[in-house]
């Protein structure tokens, strides 16, 4: 039997957790606008909301119910309970202005804000909250905060 190996230089062994190198990866800008979505737990209140540019809150909420007080910064506040905005800024009102109210649907928030010429500097926040009533019923609101509204000071 002869050895095959004979002559043969060694190769030196690899290291078996050798680090890989990372690739370069680019920087991609997002164009569409930002959605956070959160479900809260059956039976629990709805959040109390404050911009996270600022930390204001959106509303005081008391035992009447709750006083919107929303910052600069907010651009919207739909109520699905309500069934409409209970709150749009000045720019918010001027781009929905020649819209149809049906074409404003918040199931779809990105989209919806899409349409409206927003990129990611609109970050909206989609909450659902549930309870009983005659039976089980959930909502769901969603809260527009435009980071397009910083200014360098």
């Amino acid at each position: 039997m002869k050895n095959e190996n004979k002559g043969k230089k060694k190769q030196p062994a690899k290291a078996k957790d050798a680090p890989v190198p990372a690739k370069k990866q680019a920087v991609v800008e997002k164009s569409s606008p930002q959605l956070a979505r959160v479900e809260q737990p059956f039976g629990c209140n709805p959040p109390e909301v404050h911009c996270p540019i600022c930390g204001a809150p959106v509303a005081e909420i008391g035992a009447d119910g709750a006083d919107l007080r929303p910052c600069i910064h907010a651009a919207f506040v739909y109520s699905s309970c309500a069934g409409e905005f209970v709150f749009e800024s000045g720019d918010f009102s001027n781009r929905t202005m020649d819209m149809d109210p049906d074409d404003l649907d918040f199931s779809e928030p990105q989209k919806t804000l899409s349409k409206l010429g927003y990129g990611n500097s609109m970050l909206a926040i989609q909450i659902t909250y549930g309870g009983m009533a005659c039976g089980p019923v959930w909502f769901t609101d969603v809260y527009g905060f435009d980071y397009g509204t910083l200014t360098a000071e």
